[in-house]
C-alpha cells in the first residue's frame, strides 16, 4: 500500500461498526503524504433522523482526523451521500456546525446506501503539510 493506515484501540471503539474494522474490510483512514482519507462513516444509530445521523458522523469524523494529528481545519474535501433529498436542509445545518468558517469543498449525492436505514454516508479528505 503506498499509504500509512491510521490504526488505535481509540479508533476501533469509538468507530459506529467496529467489527467491520476489526476484521479487515477496510480501514477507517489512511494517510498518503499529506493527505489523509477517511472512509465513509454511518451512524450507529439508525433511528436517529438525519440530523443525529449527520452529527454522529461528523463526531467520528473528528475523532479519526484527530488521531492522525489533523484538524477539521484541515478538511479539504468532503463527500455526502444522502438518500433522500428533502434531508439536505438538515445535513448542511449540521455541516455548518462542525465547519462553521471556511468549508471544504464538498459534493452531496443523492443515491442508495447499503444499510438501508442509514440517511446518510460521509467520507472526507484532509491536508496538512508535516512540520
Amino acid at each position: 500500500m503506498a499509504g500509512t493506515v491510521i490504526r488505535s484501540r481509540a479508533l476501533e471503539d469509538a468507530h459506529p461498526h467496529p467489527e467491520m474494522i476489526r476484521s479487515g474490510a477496510f480501514s477507517a483512514a489512511v494517510k498518503a503524504g499529506p493527505f489523509l482519507y477517511v472512509s465513509g462513516c454511518i451512524a450507529e444509530d439508525l433511528t436517529k433522523d438525519m440530523a443525529g445521523q449527520a452529527r454522529e458522523e461528523f463526531s467520528f469524523i473528528e475523532l479519526v482526523v484527530k488521531e492522525a494529528g489533523y484538524a477539521l481545519t484541515d478538511v479539504v474535501k468532503l463527500q455526502a451521500f444522502i438518500t433522500d433529498p428533502t434531508n439536505y436542509p438538515a445535513y448542511s445545518a449540521v455541516r455548518k456546525e462542525f465547519f462553521p468558517e471556511d468549508p471544504p469543498a464538498s459534493t452531496a449525492v443523492v443515491t442508495g446506501l447499503l444499510i438501508p436505514e442509514a440517511l446518510i454516508e460521509i467520507d472526507v479528505v484532509a491536508y496538512k503539510v508535516d512540520e
